[in-house]
């Protein structure tokens, strides 16, 4: 046999909400990080921005940089299983002076 208790009323709150209360709904969770809700901040604009100091000779000179260390300390074994291609076939594509993919990046930034 159950018997009810019952309470008695009392000054304390309730846990639900009041009728005059306003309910709010919840937003939904953002995936990845990414708030879809807002817009992104924008940065001030800069003296860097407005007038960028990469010029093309500079970049050039950058990538060319790039491209021969990477070229000196590159896991070729590894990147020839990545890209299903044989350790040969990747390092010419960063010899210099060959049709290649090294030409290609290079010349982006004449």
């Amino acid at each position: 046999m159950s018997q009810k208790i019952k309470r008695s009323l009392s000054s304390s709150p309730t846990s639900t909400p009041s009728p005059s209360a306003p309910i709010t709904p919840k937003k939904p969770k953002a995936k990845n990080g990414i708030n879809t809700t807002s817009t992104p901040k924008q940065s001030p604009s800069t003296k860097s921005t407005a007038q960028s100091s990469w010029t093309n000779e500079k970049k050039n000179a950058f990538i060319k940089r790039l491209v021969e260390t990477g070229y000196k300390n590159m896991d070729w074994k590894s990147l020839a299983e990545e890209t299903q291609m044989t350790e040969e076939q990747c390092k010419n594509q960063l010899t210099p002076g060959r049709s290649n993919l090294r030409r290609t990046i290079l010349e982006m930034f004449k």
